[in-house]
């Protein structure tokens, strides 16, 4: 147990500071002071008890086991998070004890539910390639009207991607209709994302009031786009086609019939595609500014860009168009996807124990918790700067993917060595079901942006204290640094931007 000085709030004000990373460097700290190489200790948080893993074999134990539990979190993120009852929760999310007392049969049927339907509709092969075609058609659409016709122009890029990608990865999951009923949404629901983790951890509306008006009101919105849709589909029920404007492609339609079937009521339909949107929005966005950030920046050596270009080239087709599966199969840009999730995904996988359970050899009671945040796992220093004399944990380094193959004597693309110290995705019975979309999506963005627009970097740019927007210039201490937030937030969020000129590329 790591020493606290307050009874039974333990370390629960050092865990809700909001200075990115400072609770998992101070912890890190404080096991490095031992003199041993400790991956496992408790905090207190609020009177419960919860131990802190970072170790690889710890990490994949939990991911291997099956008796541990989600629920307290699940549900606490649909009450809290989403704005769903109780009750809802437990219809998406039956407690243990209800499924125990059911059948075997009915168990499975329940359990199988929305993994079948993620399954079938987000992670198969027909259904991601349905899904990015659709994106990129929606995207590509938001770039033609971009207003860049040959001429430079100065833009802020990362506000100009911001709203352009959310419109199109929006529609082309939940439809076109959202976004017609609701022509501000994506400037609503960034508000609504900045107050997600105050609310997860259950702050007081006196102390974060903006962050429940913002749910309230993306939630009403997301309620009248529900309701407006059900009214439409008794009258007149709808055919299964890929993709339509008003309930979009088919996992939103699956989705929708699993929510009548266990009779969810109208707030929780809408809670829960809201948090569709909230997984769709909240990472594969800002990674994808912080991957245009660290390819346009001039503190990245410049033939990372060039080498990356090359790579999305090298994806074109006869016709200009890209060919997903091969700029998948890129080496450095995916080592490059791979490093920006590593350092600036900070994530937090948690689990109740079912029961008495022994890890790295300590004995761990039943109730307590398990954390294993990705932040701790993906910037220890023992770990990944033992791995080829690599740049330090703390950096972003383009090819700390890479590694070269004698035989073809060239460098590929692996992950494989990082298992249990990289997931930031999660992992396990648990794991994101739509990582397999959200990582093709990036590269489709990024990859989209560098072929149809020649990008020259300009300055960088932060802010004020009252949020208004300052020019930094183009030296490296004006590098946009991380926003205030809570520890376990996804995908950290960028506090500045780059200005940057930009132009239609005459070849694309």
């Amino acid at each position: 147990m790591l020493p606290y000085a307050v009874p039974w709030l333990g370390h629960a004000l050092e865990f809700l500071s909001e200075e990115p990373g400072s609770f998992w460097r101070m912890l890190r700290g404080k096991l490095r002071a031992t003199g041993a190489e400790v991956e496992i200790c408790t905090i207190l948080m609020g009177g419960q008890r919860a131990h802190v893993i970072s170790s690889a074999a710890a990490v994949q134990a939990v991911f291997k086991n099956k008796t541990m539990s989600r629920e307290l979190f699940n549900h606490q993120l649909a009450r809290n998070c989403l704005g769903a009852s109780q009750a809802d929760a437990e219809k998406i999310w039956p407690p243990a004890a209800l499924l125990a007392a059911a059948a075997e049969k009915d168990r499975n049927e329940e359990r199988e539910g929305m993994e079948a339907l993620n399954h079938e509709h987000l992670l198969s092969k027909t259904a991601v390639t349905t899904l990015l075609n659709r994106f990129k058609e929606c995207f590509d659409a938001s770039l033609e009207n971009a207003d860049i016709d040959g001429e430079w122009k100065t833009i802020d890029l990362l506000a100009w991607l911001k709203t352009r990608m959310f419109n199109a990865s929006t529609t082309a999951v939940l439809g076109s209709k959202i976004l017609e009923m609701n022509p501000k949404l994506a400037e609503h629901y960034w508000h609504y994302d900045s107050g997600f983790l105050p609310r997860f951890y259950g702050l007081p509306k006196l102390l974060k009031p903006e962050a429940y008006l913002h749910m309230e009101e993306l939630l009403s919105q997301t309620e009248r786009w529900v309701q407006d849709n059900l009214d439409k589909y008794d009258r007149n029920p709808p055919e299964e086609p890929e993709w339509e404007p008003d309930f979009g492609a088919k996992i939103v339609r699956a989705r929708h019939r699993l929510f009548e079937r266990v009779g969810l009521t109208l707030r929780g339909r809408a809670a829960f595609d809201l948090g569709l949107l909230f997984g769709l929005n909240a990472n594969a966005v800002p990674i994808t500014g912080w991957v245009l950030l660290h390819l346009l920046s001039p503190v990245t050596p410049k033939d990372v860009l060039s080498r990356v270009m090359d790579e999305v080239k090298g994806a074109q087709l006869d016709n200009g168009e890209i060919d997903i599966a091969v700029l998948s199969s890129q080496p450095l840009l995916n080592s490059v996807l791979h490093e920006t999730l590593r350092h600036y995904v900070d994530s937090l996988v948690t689990r109740q124990l079912a029961s008495d359970t022994i890890m790295d050899g300590y004995l761990l009671k039943k109730d307590d918790l398990i954390m294993a945040p990705s932040s701790l796992s993906q910037h220890d220093s023992l770990f990944w700067e033992e791995e080829d004399h690599s740049p330090p944990a703390d950096t972003w380094y383009a090819e700390r993917f890479l590694k070269h193959n004698p035989t073809t004597g060239k460098d590929e693309f692996s992950s494989s060595w990082t298992s249990g110290k990289f997931f930031p995705f999660g992992g396990g019975g648990y794991i994101c079901p739509g990582r397999v979309f959200a990582k093709q999506e990036v590269l489709l963005a990024v990859a989209s942006i560098l072929v149809q627009f020649e990008v020259k970097f300009d300055q960088y740019l932060g802010t004020d204290k009252g949020g208004n927007i300052v020019e930094l210039g183009s030296q490296p201490t004006g590098f946009p640094v991380v926003k205030r937030q809570y520890a376990g937030n996804g995908t950290l969020q960028m506090d500045g931007d780059i200005r940057s000129k930009s132009g239609e590329e005459d070849d694309c």
